[in-house]
């Protein structure tokens, strides 16, 4: 044990007399010496017993000169000089709990006079972290809450609020922090809530949505946050009151882009947004980007972890989902000839994503409670199915959507469907399409190793006699995104709902499934290079596609079992391993099928 305190002791000896002895030596080895603390647990032997009393004395005299250095480091006069201070001031804490609790106070306070200071980028952004990190540490030590926690946080809190202002480009990190510091500690954060709420929503007015819709997502979480901290109302009033007050801004801009009055006879709560534009080339866009916006709130909302029973608003919350599924179908039927009317088509699957988004989310979040809702969510996907714009992003949403709900509900949601929409499933998979490769001409000469061939007649067939070859049917297919969606959809209907595919439909379904297994068999098949690349999982999805048909057979279609087995016996020479192990864990399945074992 000796030996190891003894050349910890050196170690930092020879980084802080050498190594970080002035400026220059700063900036020429900082990498080193945060390499050597991170590499070499230096700061394990600090009371450590079965040492003798000289190494330990000269230990613990190095670990006081290195504190000190990194101290007077953070406070230094260049930025180099601070940012290694403050990088190896997180380092050296997240290394030793109790270097950490000894001078966490100390080095809260130099990092958040480092904040109030004209300071370069990387700086800030390396002390906002390490700030987090120290808060995170001792946010559940009571010894440190009175002189840490309450003293430093709203003190740090408002330096992080005047700080965004003149840097701009740190939103994101200043974001972070806010959310986590009112989530960690809501009643703390209750005098910084006005200003930390007016920032989220000068980010949530749908001018950043395109550019940045990360940054909106945090902003969208930091005022979820918020709304748990309380106030001048309870959380739960508060949490209410930012759900009206979405709702009431997505149902504003919904009555902006069809040109009518809100439906209430008062006006729903909305946030305090800037207006619209008044060209509506302009705020047409600006009203769409607005709703992206406000259904990021919704689901911030919705997937918050709370301390306290919320009533959500169903109702309210489904009802804007409804009424954005709808906004196409009513500019599309809509009799006044509006020039407005001819932006929606181009905004459709930016609606329509939001609407579906938020279904989504409801169902996530609320599990079972969306039991009575569910013939509401079937209207509103009818409405979307009617595609009034063929989008494969907003096709391959719909699939996911529909995918989630039958899987959480089964024939609960499946009975609500029009049978159009199974149908329109199914043929989302078919996806081969016939081509017929040119003729090919070529000379006797050419097609026979003799220049001359004795015909029937006993006559001799010229040179310039030409024979035309047709080749057969070539197969072409093209996977992408909407086919893998709706694939995923199919085999959750098999797994969950099998009855509701007709006799007709479930052959055809078969059939297809099968026809594209075996052509990826012989190869019959060509595509384009970008899927050939990617069809793995398409044909894994395949074969579990096939695996869900076998065990929900349908009584009056002629058996696949046979073809099934062939497939997936083919399936095992499969060039993927994920493939390979679906069709070895289907033909496992089905064994007992084949071959049935008595009790």
């Amino acid at each position: 044990m000796d030996d190891k305190v003894a050349r910890a002791e050196r170690t930092l000896s020879l980084l802080t007399t050498t190594f970080l002895a002035n400026t220059e030596a700063v900036k020429a080895n900082i990498s080193l010496v945060l390499d050597t603390v991170l590499s070499q647990n230096l700061f394990a032997y600090i009371d450590a017993t079965g040492v003798s009393v000289e190494t330990a004395k000269r230990y613990t005299s190095a670990v006081q000169k290195w504190q000190a250095r990194i101290n007077s480091l953070v406070t230094g006069k260049t930025s180099e000089t601070r940012m290694a201070g403050v990088l190896l001031v997180k380092h050296t804490a997240l290394q030793s709990p109790q270097l950490l609790s000894e001078n966490v106070a100390k080095w809260t306070t130099s990092l958040l006079g480092v904040l109030g200071k004209a300071e370069v980028m990387p700086v800030l952004i390396a002390t906002l972290q390490t700030l987090l990190a120290f808060i995170d540490a001792v946010r559940d030590v009571p010894m440190f809450y009175r002189d840490i926690i309450s003293a430093q946080v709203p003190r740090m809190n408002q330096a992080i609020l005047a700080m965004v202002d003149k840097n701009p480009d740190l939103m994101s990190q200043v974001l972070e922090v806010l959310d986590r510091s009112a989530t960690w500690f809501p009643t703390l954060f209750r005098p910084s809530i006005d200003k930390a709420e007016a920032l989220c929503l000068r980010l949530l007015d749908g001018s950043d949505m395109r550019n940045s819709p990360e940054l909106c997502e945090q902003a969208a979480k930091c005022l979820a946050a918020l709304s748990l901290a309380g106030g001048k109302i309870t959380a739960e009033e508060r949490w209410f009151q930012c759900a009206q007050q979405a709702m009431g801004t997505i149902q504003q801009c919904i009555d902006h882009m069809m040109c009518t009055g809100s439906d209430a006879g008062e006006p729903a709560q909305q946030f305090a947004l800037p207006l619209l534009a008044d060209d509506f080339a302009v705020s047409i866009p600006q009203a769409a980007d607005r709703i992206s916006a406000m259904t990021e709130v919704l689901i911030a909302l919705l997937t918050q972890p709370t301390h306290v029973d919320i009533p959500v608003p169903v109702d309210g919350i489904l009802g804007i989902a409804s009424r954005l599924a709808m906004v196409p179908v009513r500019a599309g039927s809509s009799k006044n000839a509006r020039s407005e009317y001819d932006l929606i088509p181009l905004l459709t699957p930016q609606i329509q994503r939001a609407s579906i988004r938020i279904m989504a989310v409801l169902a996530i979040a609320l599990g079972s409670h969306m039991q009575p809702y569910l013939s509401a969510v079937a209207r509103a996907v009818t409405a979307i199915n009617t595609r009034q714009v063929v989008s494969p992003a907003l096709n391959v949403a719909l699939h996911c959507l529909l995918q989630l709900y039958i899987e959480r509900y089964g024939y609960g949601f499946v009975m609500h469907l029009p049978y159009d929409l199974v149908v329109s499933t199914a043929d989302d998979i078919c996806v081969q399409q016939k081509t017929k490769a040119a003729k090919v001409t070529m000379t006797a000469s050419e097609s026979a190793p003799s220049s001359k061939k004795r015909g029937g007649n006993g006559k001799s067939r010229g040179p310039n006699t030409f024979g035309v070859i047709e080749s057969a049917q070539a197969t072409h297919i093209h996977w992408d995104d909407t086919v893998l969606a709706a694939l995923k959809t199919v085999l959750a209907l098999l797994q969950h709902t099998p009855t509701v595919f007709t006799s007709a439909l479930r052959t055809r379904v078969d059939s297809q499934v099968l026809t594209l297994l075996m052509l990826f068999a012989i190869g019959g098949m060509e595509m384009p290079f970008a899927s050939r690349q990617s069809d793995a999982p398409h044909r894994a999805l395949l074969y579990r596609c096939l695996e869900a048909s076998i065990l929900s057979p349908d009584p009056w279609q002629k058996a696949i079992l046979p073809h099934a087995v062939s497939a997936f016996s083919a399936g095992l020479a499969d060039p993927s391993t994920a493939v390979r192990d679906v069709c070895a864990e289907a033909l496992v399945t089905i064994d007992p099928i084949i071959h049935s074992r008595l009790p």
